[in-house]
């Protein structure tokens, strides 16, 4: 078994990697009058300032804080939705125009962190995320007074730019503050967030159109990443130096700027694309691409169009739609992350104290159903409901569909980090990049096979193409164990 795949754990289940060389006696010494144990992975210092040791308080603060930026980026793309028809009325345009302004945020946010990651290793991770927040909230109130499409779009863009270093941050995050056996429900707290965002942005944003206007659309995104700006002002730097570099520490300026001995080469901005090497996070990676493209963006996407024609609601009643959506995030994530890691205590406890990374993609099938179902009754009762009636049964499908999303997005993430956690950067960066991409792509495609196969038949296929998807996580599930050599309970 490879030390990735395989490793050790305390008598109770919790902790699980064996450790080649023990730590110093001081170090020892400190750990466990701190934490209570020894069997941890990865083991922290001696050093109070290392993230591994900060309060659990201080932990989850930075945890929301990085979730809640990373909300802000699918929350300004998807925000505007109640806006398009307000902003192509403004500008002159059809009302297709106007959804290339959550598209251009969409594909940026899936690029742009290949370049702010390298800095962010020789700079740290504070300073970066603080700038960009400062420059998102100028670019924010400049959409709001963009006189016309082009000013909209590149101002747009921009805020992209600024927003993409905290889009792909939350698992790195997780990595340096929590120790492996807290991954799944960690992770689960800002997937979570980054998957309620596409839903969260058109809720509350239809009241804001509905009754102040599209300018104070705007305003409000302002004053969120105005926000984050300020929680980064009283936040620590979560980067710590390990290995060789450990004890040289960071050094800061101003207290704010930071510099680390990393230098900066070509290779660190296309590393992270050597990750799709590793067959588990290629396969992976995609099988969560095509989930959150089928049961986030679609139903952001269409929903207000669909059910606001459909039955006739106004923005603010399109928004309420999405409390649906809403619930069965939170519903999701109460299922998967907490459970996975339960899960993951009572396969290593069976296997006598082996972690086997596999084991914890069990709790991703269930997800993989409910999307199925959910997208099928969705698409359905959509197209059987009638004309200017509302029908509460196509929102139990959607719920359905968003908790499955969050199940398996929690689940595949967790899983990704554990294949090399050493690897934890990149593999955040490649999977935003296939993720946003794939979504990037939905939309143009959406409309023409919505009204060629109609929903009933464009919810059917996108269901079956996510249960193709589920058997790919099947498929490295069981090589995975055929490898390793060990039974599959």
């Amino acid at each position: 078994m490879s030390q990735s795949d395989v490793e050790k754990a305390a008598a109770g289940g919790h902790i699980e990697e064996v450790m080649g060389n023990s730590p110093p006696s001081e170090v020892q010494d400190y750990v466990l009058q701190r934490h209570g144990t020894l069997q941890l992975e990865p083991m922290p210092t001696n050093d109070p300032n290392d993230p591994l040791n900060w309060p659990e308080v201080k932990k989850m603060a930075h945890l929301f804080l990085v979730a809640f930026q990373a909300m802000c980026c699918t929350f300004f793309a998807a925000g505007i939705i109640p806006s398009y028809e307000s902003l192509a009325e403004k500008y002159g345009k059809v009302l297709a125009d106007s959804s290339y302004f959550s598209s251009v945020q969409i594909v940026i946010l899936g690029v742009f962190p290949f370049f702010w990651f390298p800095i962010m290793s020789k700079y740290g991770r504070r300073p970066i995320l603080t700038f960009c927040a400062l420059f998102a909230t100028g670019f924010n109130i400049g959409c709001g007074f963009a006189k016309n499409y082009g000013t909209q779009m590149v101002l747009r863009a921009l805020v992209a730019v600024f927003m993409a270093p905290a889009s792909a941050l939350g698992n790195i995050v997780v990595t340096e503050l929590f120790f492996s056996h807290q991954r799944g429900s960690r992770n689960g707290i800002w997937a979570m967030l980054l998957t309620m965002g596409p839903c969260f942005g058109p809720f509350i944003m239809s009241f804001v159109e509905q009754h102040a206007g599209t300018k104070w659309v705007f305003f409000v995104f302002a004053f969120m990443s105005f926000g984050v700006f300020v929680g980064w002002l009283f936040a620590s730097e979560t980067l710590y130096l390990r290995g060789e570099n450990q004890g040289k520490g960071i050094r800061s300026f101003f207290g704010l700027v930071t510099k680390t001995p990393h230098r900066l080469s070509l290779e660190d901005f296309i590393h992270p694309f050597f990750r799709a090497k590793d067959y588990r996070v290629l396969v992976a990676a995609c099988a969560y691409a095509i989930v959150f493209c089928y049961s986030s963006v679609v139903l952001s996407v269409e929903m207000p169009q669909v059910m606001g024609e459909k039955f006739h609601l106004d923005a603010q009643q399109t928004g309420l739609q999405f409390i649906a959506i809403i619930l069965g995030c939170g519903l999701g994530e109460i299922l998967s992350g907490p459970l996975s890691d339960f899960w993951m205590r009572r396969r290593i406890k069976k296997r006598g104290g082996v972690k086997i990374i596999q084991d914890r993609l069990w709790v991703s099938y269930n997800g993989f159903i409910c999307v199925m179902f959910g997208l099928i009754i969705w698409g359905v009762r959509t197209q059987q409901a009638e004309e200017g009636v509302w029908n509460v049964t196509p929102l139990i499908g959607a719920a359905f569909a968003s908790a499955g999303l969050q199940m398996v997005t929690t689940v595949l993430i967790t899983f990704m980090v554990d294949a090399n956690s050493h690897e934890s950067v990149g593999t955040g960066l490649f999977i935003n990049f296939v993720r946003q991409v794939w979504s990037f792509i939905g939309p143009f495609y959406f409309p023409y096979m919505f009204e060629t196969l109609g929903f009933g038949g464009s919810c059917g296929l996108m269901a079956g193409i996510v249960g193709f998807a589920g058997l790919w996580i099947i498929t490295i599930h069981f090589i995975g164990l055929r490898q390793q050599q060990v039974k599959l309970f």
